[in-house]
């Protein structure tokens, strides 16, 4: 005789009560189905844990992503500031090189480079921003220290040369030595004293005794004397060849040796040596010649 199994189930507190009757076999086979539905119920849940721990976790990611992005497009925006810094001073270089007649052959050429291709496997997107934001900025600094050290070098030999020039400029007799009106200017004319045609070898400058006489560039005070003829004088050296005179002072400023800025006080107007009233005689030789001083004066 087959095992049965009998089961009671009532319905309600006072209800009828139904008896269900099962075999070994329906026993076994439910059992079964009940084992398979937990194992299945289970992998559900551990699968839906899972995917929702996943989901989160992405969602940490993509708002990390989202935030490097903001950070790079933010340190984007300061290279291209930087850049268009350094375009400026590349557009102060060319102007100034244009002023200061600078060779331009002194600046190479700019190189264009490329972006390589990214390789290697399979990249998060954490790691894929990390290394796109890695590659662009490193990019970005090797072009900026590449184009800052070129500006640099190019701008030191400017102003190396700019220097040099404006060492020449100020040694330049450009000042007007004294106060006053021109009397005589450079060339033949008829002498004062002889009533003939004689060379004038620089400038009468007329003004009142006592006014003061400046250095027309800056330089070496070469000779502070008496002659007959130029009276009180000085002599200054400019380098490069030239040199100035200064003559019929009533009162030298300066002595042989000083060194002499321009502008500086050098003596007083008078009438020392032979002159017909108070003025100074001034003269500017180059290369040991006289040459007319208006070439030079502002």
């Amino acid at each position: 005789m087959r095992d049965r199994f009998t089961f009671s189930i009532q319905i309600g507190a006072e209800g009828r009560s139904r008896d269900y009757r099962i075999g070994r076999t329906g026993l076994v086979v439910a059992t079964g189905l009940l084992a398979l539905f937990f194992v299945v119920a289970t992998q559900f849940i551990y699968d839906y844990r899972e995917n929702l721990s996943k989901v989160k976790e992405l969602h940490v990611l993509r708002n990390r992503v989202s935030e490097q992005n903001l950070t790079l497009y933010s340190l984007n925006a300061k290279f291209e500031s930087l850049e268009t810094e350094v375009e400026r001073i590349r557009t102060l270089d060319a102007r100034v090189r244009s002023l200061v007649h600078i060779n331009e052959g002194l600046r190479p050429g700019r190189k264009e480079s490329g972006t390589g291709g990214w390789i290697g496997g399979a990249e998060t997107p954490e790691t894929a921003a990390r290394n796109r934001m890695d590659s662009l900025l490193e990019f970005r600094c090797d072009q900026l220290k590449e184009s800052l050290l070129v500006d640099g070098k190019n701008l030191e030999v400017i102003c190396e040369r700019l220097d040099a020039r404006r060492t020449y400029l100020e040694r330049l007799p450009s000042l007007w030595p004294a106060r006053g009106f021109l009397a005589s200017g450079f060339g033949v004319r008829l002498s004062p004293f002889t009533d003939t045609k004689v060379f004038h070898q620089g400038l009468d400058i007329g003004a009142a005794k006592g006014n003061l006489a400046r250095a027309a560039a800056g330089g070496k005070v070469v000779r502070s004397g008496f002659e007959s003829l130029y009276g009180n004088l000085v002599v200054i050296d400019h380098g490069n060849g030239y040199r100035t005179l200064y003559a019929h002072l009533s009162e030298r400023l300066v002595a042989g040796g000083d060194i002499v800025q321009r502008g500086d006080e050098i003596g007083k107007v008078g009438k020392t040596g032979r002159t017909t009233g108070p003025h100074l005689h001034y003269e500017v030789h180059v290369n040991g010649l006289p040459v007319n001083p208006i070439r030079f004066l502002n």
